[in-house]
């Protein structure tokens, strides 16, 4: 998943910070030889290091985050103990976020999340549900790739959406598959899965 525009204007603002501290602190190490500026050059070349300093600090931090948030550092080898973000299972959650029914996942490549009806099969049906009525034979389709789980949005006209744990933003899902890890929660028709 991207950067939000959040986390690009943060990173935007460092790099700015940080190009104008090294800016003013070249140009207070050309003129420290002037006699009237020795003692208000230090102070801002003082002032010029510690911003660099911080907005270095920030770039990292932000990048980090960035990277666990993503999964991009993840160990490799058994998926059951690789990473907290590992997925097991798919929870479909009341309105007062108490669970209802589960699906595992282990061991699954690929769920199709949907109603059953006499002409399709499912493999999560959500007809039984108080909003099944908004929700098409096949909604949605969750795909194991490459260590990661992706949701996509196969449905006509209702959509889905995402309430990613690592933000807080709920997204809707549009033309392309979306990653998605453990704590995120899938709204299809009002009807709430945590992925856990």
């Amino acid at each position: 998943m991207k950067p939000t525009g959040r986390r690009k204007l943060e990173i935007l603002c460092d790099a700015i910070i940080l190009i104008a501290a090294l800016l003013l602190a070249l140009l207070l190490i050309l003129i420290q030889s002037f006699e009237g500026f020795r003692l208000w050059g230090k102070i801002f070349l003082t002032a010029a290091i510690l911003c660099c300093a911080g907005a270095c600090i920030d770039l990292i931090r932000l990048s980090v985050r960035r990277r666990n948030a993503s999964g991009v550092l993840r160990p490799r080898g058994n998926r059951a103990e690789a990473s907290p973000f590992t997925v097991r299972e798919l929870v479909l959650l009341d309105e007062g976020n108490k669970p209802l029914k589960s699906w595992s996942l282990t061991g699954r490549t690929s769920m199709i999340i949907g109603r059953k009806n006499q002409d399709e099969e499912v493999d999560v049906d959500l007809g039984d549900c108080e909003y099944g009525a908004f929700i098409e034979p096949q909604h949605a389709l969750l795909n194991f790739s490459r260590e990661r789980w992706y949701l996509e949005d196969i449905s006509e006209e209702n959509g889905v959406r995402v309430k990613k744990a690592e933000d807080g933003g709920i997204y809707r899902l549009s033309g392309r598959p979306c990653e998605v890890g453990a704590g995120d929660v899938i709204y299809i028709a009002n009807t709430q899965m945590l992925l856990t």
